[in-house]
């Protein structure tokens, strides 16, 4: 009896065993049957060369130029040739081309490899400092290729708000000077020196005559400077003028007023 009774043990147990087995082996087959039918879709390599953006870099002290990167990746059938590189903005929804990037376009780029482009472009005038001032504004940069394969990353510029707050030409006190107040919000991301200050019906005004003289320095959040502005306004009276205040980071506020009578 106690022999029937292991061997009626070991049975089950291989019972158990080869049910174990058998689902381990149809889970096997299902998981192959099912990726058999999806691979060729989802690992699919492109026949034709895709550059990607790794990285787009603003220089909040320098609106010259933005820094582009693209990789030709390793999985592409061949080199690449990036023959335009350009951006669009949310403040115009133009598209705007990089006249001149370092390396220069069109540029080959090779399987695996990435490249760093200089775009040379003043991008300050378009990051929301142009009244109305607004913060969150992006960019859309875009590559093109041979193949017209290329693509588009949109990201945050830098924001400085740099504004002018307050101009005023009194004739009581001055026909020859003009007062203009600026002003950097502490929203900003970066200090600003003002170089010069012009009027847009004017000749250029030396900046040494301005008081305090250029350049002057305004960090984010610091208060509003008042300059004095020597300018004979007196054939001007009665017309509107853009008074415009530049800054070495390539950073504009411009301010419209009708001078009084």
């Amino acid at each position: 009896m106690q022999l029937i009774h292991n061997v009626k043990g070991i049975s089950k147990l291989i019972l158990i065993f080869l049910l174990l087995v058998a689902f381990a082996f149809g889970a096997l087959i299902s998981y192959v049957w099912t990726m058999g039918f999806y691979a060729p879709f989802e690992f699919s390599l492109p026949s034709q060369p895709t550059i990607v953006i790794q990285n787009v870099a603003f220089n909040p002290q320098d609106a010259s130029f933005v820094n582009v990167t693209l990789l030709n990746p390793s999985y592409s059938p061949s080199e690449a040739a990036v023959l335009l590189l350009e951006a669009r903005t949310t403040d115009d929804g133009l598209r705007h081309a990089f006249d001149v990037t370092s390396p220069a376009t069109p540029y080959v780029l090779g399987k695996g490899k990435t490249q760093t482009f200089t775009c040379y472009w003043n991008w300050a005038n378009y990051s929301g400092i142009v009244l109305p001032p607004s913060a969150g504004k992006t960019v859309e940069i875009r590559v093109l290729s041979e193949n017209d394969m290329g693509e588009y990353a949109t990201v945050a510029k830098p924001f400085v708000s740099l504004s002018i707050t307050d101009a005023s030409f009194n004739s009581t006190v001055s026909l020859s000077s003009f007062n203009v107040t600026v002003q950097n919000l502490e929203t900003s991301v970066t200090y600003a020196n003002i170089t010069s200050i012009t009027v847009d019906v004017s000749e250029n005004i030396t900046a040494d005559t301005i008081t305090p003289s250029l350049p002057y320095g305004l960090a984010p959040g610091a208060p509003a400077v008042t300059f004095t502005v020597p300018w004979d306004w007196t054939s001007y009276r009665n017309q509107t003028v853009i008074i415009t205040v530049h800054t070495r980071q390539g950073y504009i506020a411009y301010h419209t007023i009708t001078l009084p009578s």
